[in-house]
């Protein structure tokens, strides 16, 4: 059994999918434009967090030694590690190290 539509009902349905179409390639330029917001300075900001943490960690490196007659100690390293887990502590907690 064949089922026959009218040139009116065609178009109709014709132009619904046009619009659809439309629609469709309007979401996926938001997309696009979204991933390029977002992606590229989140990659950034990890190499940022990178540079940061390597600062971060040379410098508790100078402190220790500085305070321990020019040489990094066990006890020098252990308070490294104190240092930074409060640090992390605190930003968990959104206040600043001291």
């Amino acid at each position: 059994m064949s089922r026959w539509i009218t040139i009116e009902a065609a178009e109709l349905a014709v132009k619904a999918l046009e619009e659809e179409n439309a629609r469709l390639k309007d979401e996926v330029e938001r997309l696009r434009a979204f991933a390029t917001r977002t992606i590229i300075p989140n990659e950034e900001l990890q190499a940022q967090v990178e540079r940061l943490t390597r600062a971060a960690n040379w410098l508790l490196l100078q402190w220790d030694a500085n305070h321990n007659g020019g040489e990094t100690s066990r006890v020098g390293s252990n308070s490294i590690n104190e240092l930074r887990n409060a640090a992390k502590h605190a930003a968990k907690e959104g206040k600043q190290s001291k």
